[in-house]
């Protein structure tokens, strides 16, 4: 019973954050995208929760660090 809760909730924190990616008002995407950390660290904190806690921390350590992705392209000489 404790996985079927997990996968629902891990289920529910996927469709939130794919509904805050298409959602136009920022304010509501910003409480889609807190709703579905909070669903995710309810299935972390648990006791099956280790393989996905690290799953995760890799997929974090592999992102891009912002100051690379945030770089402006050179602008044009007039």
């Amino acid at each position: 019973m404790d996985l079927q809760i997990d996968l629902l909730l891990l289920l529910a924190a996927l469709m939130l954050l794919q509904r805050a990616s298409s959602e136009r008002d920022e304010v509501w995407a910003i409480c889609l995208r807190f709703l579905a950390v909070i669903a995710m660290l309810a299935v972390i904190t648990s006791n099956r929760g280790q393989p996905l806690s690290i799953l995760l921390l890799l997929l974090a350590l592999w992102l891009p660090r912002a100051e690379r992705s945030e770089k402006l392209p050179p602008s044009p000489k007039s």
